[in-house]
């Protein structure tokens, strides 16, 4: 390890590991109000909570002209809110790809999902089900059979809290939800990604949250509106404080006391994008899935992004009086709106030439549980600080307490790796210790 031999000492015993990851142990990737879900899961039970079972099973993303000749790209969830809309006014079709597209044509049910098997929607050479079977998407040509996990690093949050730490107070602006001052705290994502090796070939990263979210960011400047950057800084903003908004602006954080209107707000370093674990210095709860499928709260990462445009806190889009001072203006940044919460999985893109998406059975609603965020697709293969899993190597550092020689070093080596009938991963290996 890093150019220091090590003695291949076993150590009194083989060390059998076991990673198991349950299909049913885990909730769905199923966005707010989704009714489509369930048909598939009919004919396939065993892809409940896998990448499978989430909006871009049928859904893609779109682009669309900003100015002549330049265009914007979207992902699935930015995309359909954009075509389709949030009152539902646009054509749903426009959103689906190939594979959705054939399952509305053929009755929308279980019925057409079993009637589709045979075809190839996406035109890659393999049947629908092939893919389906193998974990790949068959409505996207790029993704298929034979392809390896991409490259992918796994954080605790006693990993990130040793990176350098970044505080920012800003507003953050709703559409709806009710605007609010905070002070949020955690990594600048661009820490994070240079941290994990990010690739000199990558573009973007979609961040995505485990009740189906997901957000497209550009890792440089674009001027769409929309579009919220990785690297660099935002615009400098002032304090934004009136009697009035106390109606719908949260002002009560012990971050906004001796604040005044048009103070200018000013961070060390800048604004940026954050990887928050921490408001006004406790840490985030954990989002949970209500009810009516909906997340409640916002931890324990929130992806934390800046308005672009600085501006007041307006007046709830839904409010039934706009005759106020700062009345609902849709043209105005609504910052809030791309701050993904309970945030588990960023994706580096594109994935590098012959690899496929992880399966987000293993970040979902646990990795909220846990603390835990991935990183992954364009990113560097390997990683020798601390732990680290590959797409086809594991090994772990780790330390063990012996009576005859006290506290060991040692690292955990993958010996293979099987699945059982059951569908379950097992992952074995044994320990090398230093002389």
């Amino acid at each position: 390890m890093e150019g220091k031999k090590m003695k291949k000492m076993y150590v009194i015993i083989w060390m059998l590991a076991v990673f198991v990851f349950s299909a049913t142990s885990f909730a769905a990737y199923h966005h707010e109000g989704e009714k489509d879900a369930d048909k598939f899961l009919a004919v396939y039970p065993d892809k409940a909570g896998t990448k499978l079972d989430h909006c871009a099973l049928c859904h893609s993303g779109g682009k669309y002209e900003k100015s002549q000749g330049s265009f914007v790209s979207l992902g699935s969830c930015q995309w359909c809110h954009y075509s389709y809309g949030y009152d539902g006014s646009g054509n749903i079709l426009d959103t689906m790809n190939a594979y959705g597209k054939a399952y509305h044509d053929n009755g929308r049910n279980a019925g057409a999902i079993s009637a589709i098997e045979t075809a190839d929607s996406d035109g890659d050479g393999f049947a629908n089900k092939a893919e389906i079977d193998a974990n790949t998407f068959p409505g996207n040509s790029e993704d298929g059979p034979g392809k390896k996990t991409a490259p992918f690093r796994v954080y605790t949050k006693a990993q990130l809290e040793t990176m350098p730490q970044y505080s920012q107070f800003l507003l953050m602006n709703t559409s709806k939800s009710g605007d609010f001052y905070a002070e949020y705290s955690g990594v600048a994502v661009e820490d994070l990604l240079l941290d994990a090796g990010i690739s000199d070939s990558a573009t973007g990263i979609t961040v995505y949250a485990p009740d189906g979210w997901a957000q497209y960011h550009p890792l440089k400047y674009d001027a769409a509106p929309e579009m919220y950057h990785v690297f660099g800084t935002y615009p400098e903003a002032a304090y934004q404080y009136d009697l009035e908004a106390e109606t719908w602006c949260d002002y009560s954080a012990a971050s906004c006391k001796n604040r005044k209107h048009n103070d200018i707000i000013s961070v060390s370093g800048g604004l940026k994008m954050l990887l928050a674990y921490k408001r006004d210095g406790v840490y985030l709860d954990a989002g949970v899935l209500g009810a009516s499928n909906k997340l409640d709260g916002e931890g324990p990462y929130r992806v934390v992004v800046p308005q672009k445009t600085p501006g007041p806190p307006d007046q709830a889009s839904n409010a039934a009086s706009q005759n106020v001072k700062w009345p609902y203006n849709s043209q105005w940044d609504h910052n809030a709106g791309a701050c993904t919460r309970s945030a588990t999985i960023i994706k580096v893109e594109p994935l590098p030439e012959g690899t496929t998406d992880i399966d987000i059975l293993e970040a979902g609603w646990n990795y909220v549980e846990q603390g835990k965020i991935i990183v992954y697709g364009a990113i560097a293969d390997s990683k020798s600080n601390g732990g680290y899993v590959a797409a086809d190597n594991l090994w772990i550092r780790a330390v063990i307490h012996s009576e005859e020689k006290g506290d060991i070093n040692a690292v955990w080596k993958k010996g293979g790796e099987d699945v059982t009938e059951a569908g379950d991963q097992v992952i074995w290996g044994h320990f090398y210790v230093s002389p």
